[in-house]
């Protein structure tokens, strides 16, 4: 049997294995299982046992969609667990179950179990949820574990709503430029003596510094510096010394210090925003919005770059 993941009260959840496709080949035959997933019944078991071996998104994100097992018969009720979406840059929580299951809440207490196992042991800075417009049972799982409501939205051309929960562990503040000095001083400038860390205009009444916190540890930082490109029109700022501890990545937090920037920016009427960016973050940025402008080029001691920007609107 596969490692256990998690463990509740009455659960353990697992990861897929060898024979769980007889589940998912019959939960998703039933009608009223998948009535507001968009999901289509597999058309055999066969191909229901192909899907469980070709999963992958454990190696690929290290996350994954978990098989929720009784304890007291070992019977699979279902799954339950988490989603990388890279498009939206989002971890989200999902849940379905044997029909035959519903009401004896078991997918509170699993996805309750999934949400603090991300928070505490993955170190994720919030997660979301979504649920068909007219599933009132989903909704009402999402809402007592806590999630708050987003928006309505179109997710894969259904009406669905989006709930959001955050990590009451991390704290997203303004911060002073010598606070940022244990997070650049690895990332950006490791090897290095520590005054390599100071820029000219970290002290500027106008620059200010945006640090996230994980259990009152700075993780990540990034810097807004009043600074002006010629080529650019209107009024400018520049981002520089953007940096996240290497255990903390590939968890929306660069994107969190991003927004909170830019929505300081937009408050001092600031149109838009330039940097040069790392070869390795260029696409990062790209999903952000920001645009490259010219041709690679190379920052001594640092390595090569690519000038971006985006309007602020």
């Amino acid at each position: 049997m596969s490692a256990i993941i998690i463990e509740t009260d009455r659960l353990f959840l697992r990861e897929f294995q060898k024979g769980d496709g007889i589940h998912f080949f019959q939960m998703n035959a039933d009608p009223e299982v998948i009535k507001y997933t968009g999901d289509t019944p597999f058309k055999d078991v066969d191909e229901a046992h192909t899907f469980i071996k070709t999963y992958d998104a454990y190696k690929k994100t290290g996350i994954g969609r978990w098989a929720v097992i009784r304890k007291s018969d070992q019977e699979f009720l279902g799954w339950c667990g988490l989603k990388y979406h890279s498009q939206d840059r989002v971890v989200d929580i999902g849940y379905r179950f044997y029909k035959c299951y519903w009401g004896q809440g078991y997918a509170t207490e699993s996805a309750k179990a999934v949400i603090q196992f991300a928070f505490d042991s993955l170190k994720y800075p919030f997660l979301v949820a979504h649920a068909h417009i007219h599933n009132l049972a989903s909704h009402t799982v999402i809402k007592k574990c806590d999630m708050h409501f987003v928006k309505d939205f179109d997710y894969d051309g259904l009406p669905a709503k989006l709930y959001r929960k955050d990590n009451p562990d991390y704290i997203l503040k303004q911060i002073t430029a010598e606070e940022t000095w244990p997070v650049r001083h690895p990332v950006l400038r490791k090897g290095r003596p520590l005054k390599d860390v100071y820029m000219e205009a970290d002290e500027k009444e106008s620059t200010f510094h945006v640090g996230i916190f994980h259990k009152e540890a700075i993780v990540g930082v990034a810097s807004f510096m009043d600074d002006s490109k010629p080529i650019f029109k209107g009024i400018q700022y520049r981002l520089r010394g953007m940096a996240v501890l290497p255990e903390y990545r590939r968890r929306g937090i660069a994107e969190l210090l991003l927004k909170k920037g830019e929505k300081i920016l937009k408050e001092r009427n600031c149109t838009l925003l330039w940097f040069n960016a790392r070869i390795i973050a260029v696409s990062f940025y790209k999903n952000m919005g920001y645009e490259t402008i010219g041709p690679e080029f190379d920052i001594p001691l640092i390595g090569p770059h690519y000038l971006m920007k985006k309007e602020l609107e």
